[in-house]
């Protein structure tokens, strides 16, 4: 999986800085090997939206997929009026800045948002961080608002549907497949 984000992430003609991943979906077919090789392609693109799939394939089969939805050049607002969401479900863990920064160096995520002082979580490490908790092989996450480093994030499953709260918010809704 993280062979396949860093393909993703260091792509030679697609820079993504300042976008924000609004939807990513993955799905593994086949167990990983150290003989995946990984073919992007860039499915639409325009000043608003980008959306990219990125295949790693064994033996030309595919054997894991993802396509990431980018938000290209968003200006980030103040909220003018936050409406806050008491933190439900159960405490899930908390990301350091310094994981934060280990997951920016080992996928070559460079964008300068997770490298601040109050840094955005990866969406593809909260991506990561859901597969293994859940064991999922297909999964698709919706992100609504930024989780920052050193905030605790809870989750509340509700059958196959998981919502991620931080800081009074819903940050993202992950379907499993």
């Amino acid at each position: 999986m993280l062979d396949l984000f860093k393909a993703f992430t260091t792509q030679d003609d697609f820079v993504y800085e300042g976008a924000f991943i609004a939807k990513v979906k993955y799905k593994q077919f086949r167990a990983e090997s150290d003989k995946e090789i990984y073919k992007n392609e860039v499915v639409k693109g325009n000043s608003k939206l980008c959306i990219l799939n990125c295949n790693g394939y064994i033996n030309d089969e595919i054997a894991e997929t993802l396509t990431v939805y980018l938000m290209m050049n968003v200006k980030v607002k103040e909220e003018t009026k936050k409406e806050t969401i008491q933190d439900v479900g159960t405490l899930w863990r908390t990301f350091s800045k310094e994981e934060i920064a280990e997951f920016s160096h080992r996928t070559g995520d460079t964008n300068s948002i997770h490298l601040t002082d109050n840094p955005v979580v990866q969406g593809l490490f909260l991506l990561k961080e859901l597969c293994s908790t859940t064991n999922a092989n297909e999964i698709e996450v919706k992100y609504v608002s930024p989780v920052y480093g050193c905030n605790p994030v809870y989750l509340k499953h509700e059958e196959n549907v998981i919502k991620g709260f931080s800081d009074g918010k819903l940050c993202f809704e992950a379907t499993i497949g």
